[in-house]
């Protein structure tokens, strides 16, 4: 098993800059999510690595060995795609041994492969059927058991739970993070699921635009993001932004968001922005309901979305439409509430740049 680097990957399509000065090590054995909106360059990214595509400029190494100009076939990697695609013809032993087949392999050999994979994805009882014959969630069993088969040097999936329901999703994304750790190689997995970049991932990589915005732990890109864009990317419901100004008063610096006020004392970091503006982050889990209007924000209550274990409530406010964390058993009835922000939980960041300040 090898370490994966990617180094200053860039992929244009003509004036389409599509992965623009892209770099990322996966280490062995680890489980990295690309995550970005629609045509954010992760899928471009992926067959770069993987050898379906060409890329105009940057470097491509598996351990020591540069594969950038390597066909796919030479690359050692398993692909699964959103269409698993199996034969339809064939019985699932038939179908997952059918990569070794083509190697060349012994049929003893493609017998013992098969049965280890589905010992470990649990399709011992399914070898013999055929795909039509299976759930949805059994035929990406087997596509991922056809993957695992091979042995490979790396793990590549774009999108491959994209077309499942919510329950299926459920129960197979711990089992590709559990097989993928078994067999140990390093897999990356494109998704613009957030949710299954949170689950799954040793770290998450956040893209945006063909850029990389920031790479971390799961609770990294989450508690600490980097920039405005991954702040709202990751976590639902998304952070709240609001205008604010800085300004200082008797030495310290206070930070103003419509008509309140925020103490934050000496600051480095935002002395720069002192009679300037910036704007804050804040998790709608860090907002606090108060019955008290005049206590903070002033809010009118506009519904609540009840979720079981919590309820997103949503208030009109003077600074817009606000979604605040709120306990499950709250209904606000349209009433008028107050808005109290946590300010040890306020992210700054750049108003132009979106970088993140403090």
């Amino acid at each position: 098993m090898v370490d994966v680097t990617i180094e200053n990957l860039t992929k244009e399509f003509g004036q389409l800059v599509a992965v623009d000065d892209f770099s990322l090590t996966i280490e062995d054995g680890e489980f990295i999510t690309l995550v970005g909106p629609s045509g954010c360059g992760k899928t471009t990214t992926l067959r770069c690595v993987a050898g379906l595509e060409s890329s105009t400029s940057g470097q491509i190494k598996f351990g020591d060995h540069d594969v950038t100009d390597y066909p796919v076939q030479q690359r050692g990697i398993a692909l699964l795609f959103q269409d698993i695609a199996l034969y339809p013809h064939m019985s699932v032993r038939e179908n997952m041994a059918y990569p070794l087949k083509l190697e060349g392999a012994s049929k003893e050999k493609r017998n013992d492969r098969v049965r280890e994979a589905a010992e470990m994805l649990q399709i011992t009882d399914q070898l013999d059927k055929y795909p039509n014959e299976l759930s949805g969630g059994q035929q990406q069993r087997v596509a991922l058991g056809r993957s695992i088969v091979r042995q490979p040097t790396m793990f590549l999936f774009d999108e491959p739970m994209s077309d499942l329901d919510a329950k299926l999703k459920h129960e197979l994304r711990p089992l590709f993070a559990e097989v993928t750790e078994k067999v140990g190689c390093p897999t990356m997995y494109v998704t613009h699921d957030q949710e299954e970049a949170m689950t799954m991932s040793d770290r998450i990589a956040v893209m945006n635009d063909g850029e990389l915005e920031q790479v971390g732990t799961p609770n990294e890109v989450y508690n600490e993001p980097e920039t405005a864009f991954v702040g709202e990317f990751i976590g639902r419901p998304n952070m709240e932004f609001f205008d604010a100004s800085v300004s200082r008063r008797n030495g310290s610096l206070d930070i103003d968001i419509g008509d309140a006020t925020y103490e934050i004392g000496a600051n480095q970091a935002l002395d720069q922005y002192d009679g300037g503006n910036v704007r804050i982050g804040i998790r709608p889990q860090d907002i606090t309901v108060v019955e008290d209007p005049d206590d903070g924000l002033t809010a009118d209550h506009v519904f609540d979305e009840t979720l079981g274990d919590q309820t997103h409530s949503q208030f009109e406010t003077p600074l817009g439409r606000i979604t605040v964390v709120t306990p499950p058993q709250f209904r606000g009835n349209e009433s008028q509430y107050g808005l109290q922000l946590e300010p040890d939980y306020m992210k700054t960041f750049d108003p132009d740049s979106g970088l993140r300040v403090d």
